[in-house]
């Protein structure tokens, strides 16, 4: 985006869907830097990810095995000066309804400090939060706590949670939400639920946000054939460096 950063979020479903139609969307969006959930998580999770960025006109820059399926890419004129990634605590297994023990999906987050031409620092965090409402909160805390001092920061991902619940009150204790009101998310091909999102620092201009619509806009087929969340896209004006 030229003189800002053009961020996207997507729930990409495991990549179970068209990876064809999924490149379609991203390379249609033009998006700086990309926040994934549920892609590679394996041990081969890496070559995987970077093979999906190259296809959809990116680069890989965090995330994968470390990150619990969630991972960060990035166009290639933004510059990465600095990228991690990490597990959130959750339990190997939890009971069921029924009380047999069942294994839980891990939950991660890989972040990039990224830049683009004649402008700071913006540190992109995307992020995947628990399904119980306990292990939500704790999760949002840690992700708080793990932002750096003074650079502005972006955290975008797929909270599993509604508006107004208890990790968005965590959350919202440090970040802004330039999306209030937009469309629901999820599932894509009729969204009820807004559970992904951007938040941003104080202070972090924020000159759009929505759901797939405008002149970026992929086709909804695609979209709906990628994955069963809505991607989310949101364009920062970071401060001229």
């Amino acid at each position: 985006m030229p003189g800002g950063l053009r961020v996207l979020t997507w729930n990409v479903a495991d990549l179970r869907g068209d990876l064809d139609a999924l490149g379609r969307v991203l390379r249609s969006a033009r998006p700086d830097v990309v926040c994934l959930q549920e892609a590679h998580r394996g041990v081969r999770a890496r070559p995987r990810l970077e093979a999906l960025a190259r296809g959809s006109g990116l680069l890989f820059a965090a995330g994968g095995r470390g990150g619990a399926g969630t991972a960060v890419l990035t166009a290639a004129g933004t510059r990465v000066l600095a990228a991690a990634s990490g597990r959130l605590p959750t339990p190997r297994v939890r009971a069921s309804a029924g009380g047999l023990p069942r294994p839980v999906r891990p939950r991660g987050w890989a972040a990039a400090t990224v830049a683009v031409v004649d402008a700071g620092p913006v540190h992109v965090v995307s992020v995947h939060l628990g399904l119980h409402a306990p292990e939500r909160t704790e999760h949002a805390a840690a992700v708080l706590a793990a932002l750096p001092p003074r650079v502005p920061a972006v955290v975008a991902g797929d909270l599993n949670e509604r508006p107004g619940g208890p990790a968005w009150v965590v959350l919202q204790a440090r970040l802004d939400d330039p999306g209030a009101g937009s469309p629901a998310t999820f599932p894509a091909h009729r969204p009820r639920h807004r559970i992904d999102v951007l938040l941003a620092t104080p202070g972090l201009t924020v000159t759009g946000y929505g759901v797939p619509a405008g002149t970026w806009s992929p086709a909804a087929a695609d979209v709906q054939a990628a994955s069963d969340h809505l991607p989310v896209v949101a364009d920062v004006a970071p401060a001229r460096a």
